[in-house]
């Protein structure tokens, strides 16, 4: 398969060397055969050839304002291009065979291009089949791009590098055909469905918006347009067009034939457009009437066996679509039908499919009880705008309909969808359990504010929330056992992780997932990494359904880096956040580590940054995570307020600042300071001895000569945790506690999280302990001036680089000026470019 870059190379050996006199191009529609001539023809000028470009038109003749036909000498070295000759008439094409004939043996070269498929081909066809087996045509074939081949198409166009699944889908609209390419691009941007996130680009869910298609006449257009919603009937569709449009049949397979033969459309054993984005695009364009018009088409041809498909959602999305042009009582039995059976990937559709059953029903019961599937439906979509819509239609129309556990399932999703759209003030006025309001609902919104201790106390004093309803009192047990466990309470959270069969509406599926999501986030929050395995394991739950924060934190915690990285950028791409994200702000801890280990300090910030505009909750956490940018930056002061604060509040999390804070200390000396943490650390661990909050105190303990430092190593790889070991070991050594051999093991860690910059400090600690360091000589200083490389593209100054890399600005200064003498860049700015394109070279 070859692309613009590949031909034009080839085209280039063939007309500087000998062999055919002409080279004949061929690729469909957009596929970048004028891209082709325009850089061939720049590139033989620049070499000194006489270049002629003509180009035909449909009408067959020459286009206005090119080149006029050349007379081609025998051997004078003239190029001549010919673009668009599928559109050649006889004639010219006789003229063309019979210049290409006697230019054999001659340095003349001819390029032409014609766009497949061609109408009336066989004449072409025959033409090229004589020359080539005369040897004086090589034909050549320009395809479309495979999926791992537009990455860099992607990259020019956005500043950033697609994720895989948004490589595919614009793979899946463009079929490789760089203008579909850009189109697809341009179509996805214009619904929002694109974000970018680290220079990463992910796809996320996106809105319906009109899109300039193509330049069609008015006939084609219309019929091209009802194509695009009609073609999966296969042959049933041209007869369907005629009479949605009142036309001849002959009329509209004509104009379906000049399609097909213009490269819109392609028919097989039935119909499909070329390159799918086309067909989008259409759709976008019509108006609300003609879309529905046109769907109820589909469904009545469908419905009474006149046409067929093999399209597995096509039948429901028309029925949404067509609304009550159809029979309403059919089409909400069948849109209720097929919601129920949707899998878990097609929560948007199933949403869609519910918003329209809603304007389908008939009395107030059955509206009531549509309405309610609709909300939750868009609850489980992350669409917060439609869950708080549909609250507030239950809660006010039809709070009569509402059974108890329905009532107080609505008012959960709608303070979830405040808090997730941003609406503090009513989640405020709502924290304040109002009369209309249960005590369950007003934890929540406390527990969403983050006001955890008043949320505990809410459901301390008024335990209605148990007889209310059984979802409230799955709610008020979750919501009560979480609060108390962030305070540094943990034995109420153990029971019922514990005594799970007793979990309220464990039977029902999907409140049995959120239950065992809220558990698995809230260990992960821990740190408590088997223990979150073990509870998936035995509920047989598949990792796929935890959102991708949890994933993100799972990744990190058994040393996959660029996986973590990964979903963590897909959770802040993706701001339709799921249900009560409890896990956000230690998902962005863990993750801010994990980059700051690899010196990518600025997607550290942006996380942060990111982090803060959705006031999540656990937000000390946040703080922490501040606090280690400052301390990489030799910020040490910023820093301890930013730990300290950190300790005022919850417990949970607290450890980690308290061992950081201890670390800091003894940086300086500060052993009373160091005393200090380790106190507080053994208070915590009184309270709430989880894996992590035992670990950093047997740390602190070895740091400061209080115990042997075995416990802590123990402890370390029994927890199973790579980037906990490396910090463990490396504070152990620098303080003294434990054999420095041990950094050999830490140093092979620590690239196996490509984690240069953690890496490079290790390797200043095994100097000064006189320990070998793997790999030899040259390694080291490929990874150093990578690291160095990495780390100037990333912003910081000369000072903050030393910081950073433990050594001199001055030594900083020489070193940077043998990299761009090296590489050959000449500023920062280019360095960033050429790590982001793959393009930096060590």
């Amino acid at each position: 398969m070859a692309g613009v870059d590949e031909v034009t190379e080839r085209i280039l050996e063939r007309v500087t060397g000998a062999g055919a006199p002409c080279v004949w191009v061929t690729g469909p529609a957009g596929v970048g055969r004028t891209t082709l001539l325009a850089r061939l023809s720049e590139r033989l000028s620049a070499t000194g050839r006489e270049i002629s470009i003509v180009r035909f038109t449909p009408d067959g003749e020459l286009a206005p304002g090119g080149d006029p036909w050349p007379s081609l000498a025998t051997d004078d070295g003239h190029v001549l291009m010919i673009d668009d000759t599928q559109w050649m008439g006889s004639d010219s094409l006789a003229a063309l065979e019979a210049s290409i004939r006697r230019l054999g043996g001659t340095s003349t070269r001819v390029i032409c291009a014609t766009r497949t498929p061609v109408r009336d081909a066989a004449g072409r066809v025959a033409t090229v089949r004589r020359l080539r087996s005369d040897g004086l045509v090589e034909p050549m074939r320009l395809l479309p791009l495979k999926a791992e081949e537009i990455t860099g198409a992607v990259v020019e166009a956005l500043g950033a590098v697609p994720s895989t699944p948004l490589r595919d889908r614009l793979h899946e609209l463009s079929r490789g055909v760089p203008a579909a390419l850009r189109q697809a691009l341009d179509l996805l941007r214009a619904q929002s469905a694109i974000r970018i996130v680290d220079r990463r680009a992910y796809l996320v869910p996106g809105t319906t918006v009109p899109l300039r298609s193509m330049h069609l006449d008015p006939e084609r257009l219309a019929v091209a347009k009802a194509a695009a919603v009609l073609h999966p009937l296969g042959e049933a569709m041209p007869s369907l067009i005629s009479e949605l449009l009142a036309q001849d049949l002959a009329e509209t397979l004509a104009t379906l034939e000049n399609l097909r033969a213009d490269g819109v459309l392609h028919r097989g054993d039935g119909w499909r457009f070329t390159v799918p984005v086309v067909a989008y695009a259409l759709i976008a364009e019509l108006g609300p009437f003609e879309r529905r018009r046109f769907s109820a088409a589909a469904v009545t041809a469908l419905w009474n066996g006149t046409a067929h498909t093999s399209a597995p959602y096509y039948l429901p999305d028309r029925i949404a679509e067509a609304g009550k042009l159809i029979d309403p009582r059919r089409a909400l039995a069948e849109l209720l039908d097929n919601a129920a059976f949707l899998p878990d990937d097609q929560t948007t559709r199933g949403a869609r499919w519910l918003r329209a059953a809603v304007e389908l029903t008939e009395d107030r019961p059955q509206r009531a009880r549509v309405t309610l599937l609709h909300t939750m439906w868009s609850h489980l979509n992350g669409d917060h705008e439609q869950s708080l819509a549909g609250t507030r239609r239950l809660l006010e129309e039809f709070p009569d309909r509402l059974s108890a556990d329905a009532a107080q399932e609505a008012q959960s999703i709608a303070v979830c969808a405040l808090h997730n759209s941003g609406n503090t003030a009513e989640l405020a006025r709502i924290a304040m359990n109002p009369p209309e309001w249960s005590v369950a609902s007003s934890a929540i919104a406390l527990s969403l504010l983050d006001r955890w201790a008043e949320a505990a106390e809410l459901l301390a004093e008024n335990d209605s929330w148990r007889t209310e309803s059984t979802v409230s009192a799955m709610l008020g047990e979750l919501f009560g056992g979480l609060a108390e466990l962030w305070a540094g309470r943990s034995a109420r959270f153990g029971a019922n992780l514990t005594e799970r069969e007793r979990w309220p509406l464990r039977t029902a599926r999907r409140h049995r997932n959120d239950q065992i999501t809220s558990y698995v986030t809230a260990l992960l929050v821990l740190g408590e990494r088997a223990r979150a395995e073990k509870l998936l394991a035995d509920e047989s739950f598949p990792e796929t359904g935890l959102r991708d924060g949890e994933r993100s934190m799972l990744a990190a915690m058994r040393g996959d880096p660029s996986r973590a990285v990964d979903f963590a950028h897909r959770s802040v791409a993706d701001r339709s956040r799921r249900g009560y994200d409890t896990g956000s702000a230690a998902m962005h801890l863990v993750t801010v580590s994990v980059l700051l280990s690899q010196g990518r300090f600025s997607a550290a910030r942006e996380l942060l940054t990111a982090a803060r505009a959705t006031a999540p909750m656990l937000a000390h956490l946040l703080d922490i995570a501040e606090a280690r940018v400052d301390m990489a930056l030799g910020e040490t002061d910023r820093a301890a307020r930013r730990l300290h604060a950190a300790t005022c509040g919850l417990a949970v999390g607290t450890e980690i600042a308290w061992a950081d804070l201890a670390e800091l200390a003894l940086r300086r000396n500060d052993r009373a300071g160091a005393k200090k943490a380790l106190d507080a650390l053994e208070d915590l661990a009184s309270a709430m001895p989880t894996g992590r909050v035992l670990l950093y105190r047997h740390l602190v303990r070895a740091c400061l000569g209080q115990e042997p430092a075995e416990e802590t190593l123990w402890l370390t790889r029994e927890r199973d945790q790579p980037h906990e070991l490396a910090v463990a070991a490396e504070r152990l050594v620098r303080h003294g506690a434990t054999d420095p051999k041990v950094l050999t093991e830490v140093y092979e860690v620590l690239g196996s999280l490509d984690a240069l910059l953690h890496r490079a400090r290790v390797r200043s600690l095994m100097r000064k302990n006189g320990i070998e360091i793997p790999g030899g000589q040259e390694e080291t200083v490929a990874e150093n001036e990578h690291l160095l490389a990495l780390l100037a593209g990333e912003g910081l100054t000369n000072e903050q680089l030393a910081t950073a890399l433990q050594t001199s600005q001055k030594s900083v200064e020489g070193r940077l000026s043998l990299l761009f003498t090296r590489t050959g860049y000449r500023s920062r700015i280019e360095l960033a470019t050429a790590l982001l394109n793959g393009r930096y070279a060590s």
